[in-house]
């Protein structure tokens, strides 16, 4: 009986996470709140912070834990830009290895924070680095920290935040601007896409 309730366990679809901090990461205490009975969602291990080392951490994760042998797994490298023209180039750089491996990269500029901000509005602030994003965010909730379960607090305004990143994201696009580089910006929306694409499994 457990070697069968193992093997339909297995079946069920996976998400990766790879982001900065790891399960410290403020990805982390939002992302865990998406696991159910019919979804699995995994953290990657590792201690890099810049691009690169992750990816690698990454790989040797995917590895380590045979990911390539399941049939529904979407894999994400989340990564900040911190609107450093330096990081963006390393985040370019790293394109071709993740498609090679069925990685997607979803940026957000300056940080991951301001899809947080995108529940309460539709920000078309420019931030200057990631703590101007976090004092948004307290001025709006009145309280922030990397480790609260925002998840809870915003949740009932997904959808709205969803709409808000992709407005973002044409807007910049309309502009002629090289996405990668739009100061704000997030695709984390796409991560919540995955996990409704597989709850419809």
């Amino acid at each position: 009986m457990a070697r069968r309730q193992l093997k339909q366990q297995q079946k069920r679809p996976l998400i990766v996470i790879c982001s900065e901090g790891g399960m410290k990461s403020s990805e982390y205490y939002y992302f865990r709140n998406y696991r159910t009975r019919d979804l699995r969602i995994q953290f990657s291990t590792g201690n890099a912070t810049d691009p690169k080392g992750m990816l690698d951490d990454l790989l040797k994760y995917i590895q380590k834990e045979d990911i390539k042998s399941e049939d529904n797994v979407r894999i994400f490298l989340v990564l900040d830009t911190d609107l450093l023209d330096k990081k963006i180039n390393e985040i370019k750089n790293l394109k071709e290895k993740c498609l090679e491996n069925n990685i997607e990269i979803i940026t957000s500029a300056p940080t991951f924070e301001i899809w947080y901000l995108l529940h309460y509005r539709n920000s078309r602030l420019k931030f200057n680095n990631s703590q101007d994003v976090k004092k948004e965010i307290r001025k709006v909730n009145g309280a922030y920290s990397e480790t609260m379960d925002m998840y809870r607090i915003i949740k009932h305004h997904t959808d709205e935040a969803r709409r808000n990143a992709k407005s973002l994201e044409e807007k910049a696009i309309s502009n002629g601007e090289e996405l990668i580089k739009a100061n704000p910006h997030t695709s984390i929306y796409k991560i919540l896409d995955a996990i409704s694409e597989f709850n419809k499994l």
